[in-house]
């Protein structure tokens, strides 16, 4: 079951009793997720000094009903245009707010709409999302101060434009009137707010009836069993030290096996997950992605050297996942440095985890991986065998993830085609990113 708040059109005049422009409203879901969200944390600590990820709250806004016609589904899923995708799965996603709850105090640092912000790479549809979704920093402070009414909180801390764009990644084009306009106007058009230093304060008490209240709703989440096919890309990396002969073998025979893999999966119509070793992502990530996969990160080199996720991201930034080597939990992986490099899901064993079933902790959804293809190499176990008790498994769990390595593969290849089809029968295929889409929905307060 998922919570969230909603807004029917039907409540147009109440918004604008309370001051709301005509032009600044749409219907909408206001979904209250405890995570970081997108630069979450690295905004809590620069801004604020916060650095506990259990603290931080996202907020995420989608249009619903007649705010969406004439916008084609797809805008909303278009990865160019919705640069931090954080749609969960969902359409309709227009903003997003990062905040911090701190004692009785809502910190906040970015607030952005990438569909309205970016719409100018898509400009047949540009005048239509500027005037549907143009009111979407008052719709997201109407949340947020609601966030703030429920939770009990007594005041609300806006950064000011000049505070936001000197914590934007320097590498991007800032332009001062839009920020001055999300960060001061619309404050002062929203609340009754004063500045003290680099930041607004808003007095809730006093500014609760600025707000129009949305209701409070649920949705069923899907509970057919659900089943994820994860491909560690790792080539010879993980022997290289532990069984060079091995290592050899799997140099030579784990590009035709990924291909391979790809082939079958495409045929029967299955998206799966490839966790791929960052230093060799870019030669593959091409020819995963365009079959429909989701990627994401099996360490940077398949060591246990430091700072493997900082390195990864020197490779991509937007990447959610990651699945350490071996299951085995580096003192790098963390909930708050996990949280800090934007990672929202993490897959391991569950006994590395501590979880026998997909949940959230600290904002990072942890994804059990229940078994792979280690035993048919390591200890000589048969296909049948490995077939067998896998199927089993697979019954046994309404949430199932398991791995299979391109190194490994020619264990099982020849028999891949007919073992996803005994498993196509048992549920639905789904990307780990789904599964943790589905539990931050979940957890939404």
């Amino acid at each position: 079951m998922s919570r969230f708040r909603e807004v029917v059109p039907e409540r147009l005049s109440e918004f604008l009793r309370k001051g709301f422009k005509a032009r600044h409203f749409f219907p909408h879901r206001l979904y209250y997720l405890p995570r970081a969200g997108s630069d979450g944390m690295q905004l809590a600590r620069s801004i604020y000094g916060v650095s506990d990820a259990r603290r931080l709250r996202q907020v995420l806004l989608f249009a619903t009903g007649p705010a969406l016609e004439g916008i084609p589904s797809e805008l909303f899923f278009d990865d160019d245009l919705v640069w931090h995708q954080q749609q969960l799965g969902l359409p309709g996603h227009v903003a997003a707010a990062n905040l911090i709850v701190h004692g009785r105090a809502l910190l906040t640092t970015a607030r952005f709409s990438d569909i309205v912000q970016r719409i100018g790479r898509r400009r047949a549809y540009l005048t239509r999302v500027e005037k549907r979704f143009h009111g979407w920093d008052h719709m997201l402070l109407n949340g947020i101060l609601n966030f703030a009414v429920e939770h009990g909180l007594t005041t609300i801390r806006f950064p000011t434009a000049e505070v936001a764009m000197a914590n934007t990644d320097p590498a991007r084009h800032v332009e001062p009137a839009l920020f001055e306009r999300i960060y001061d106007h619309d404050i002062l058009a929203r609340f009754e707010a004063e500045r003290r230093g680099r930041l607004w304060i808003v007095d809730v008490s006093r500014n609760q009836d600025r707000g129009v209240p949305p209701n409070v709703a649920y949705e069923r989440l899907p509970d057919q069993r659900t089943i994820c096919v994860c491909h560690d890309i790792e080539r010879e990396l993980g022997h290289v030290d532990v069984a060079p002969a091995f290592a050899t073998v799997a140099a030579t025979v784990s590009r035709a096996n990924l291909f391979r893999m790809l082939e079958i999966e495409a045929r029967r119509g299955v998206r799966g997950t490839y966790n791929v070793v960052g230093c060799f992502l870019n030669e593959v990530r091409q020819d995963i992605e365009q079959r429909q996969h989701e990627v994401s990160f099996h360490s940077y080199d398949h060591t246990r050297h430091l700072n493997q996720v900082g390195a990864c991201r020197g490779i991509d930034y937007r990447i959610k996942g990651y699945r350490p080597p071996k299951s085995e939990l580096t003192p790098e992986l963390t909930d708050d440095h996990l949280a800090f490099h934007n990672f929202e899901w993490l897959a391991s064993s569950p006994r590395s985890i501590g979880a026998p079933y997909p949940a959230m902790r600290a904002g990072i959804v942890r994804i059990p991986i229940e078994f792979d293809d280690f035993p048919m190499y390591k200890m000589g176990m048969s296909f049948d065998a490995w077939e067998r008790d896998a199927l089993q498994t697979v019954r046994e769990r309404q949430v199932i993830a398991f791995g299979l390595h391109d190194c490994y593969a020619q264990y099982w290849l020849d028999r891949f085609d007919e073992f996803l089809a005994k498993l196509e029968r048992l549920g639905r295929f789904a990307t780990l990113g789904e599964v943790a889409s589905r539990v931050a929905l979940g957890c939404a307060e």
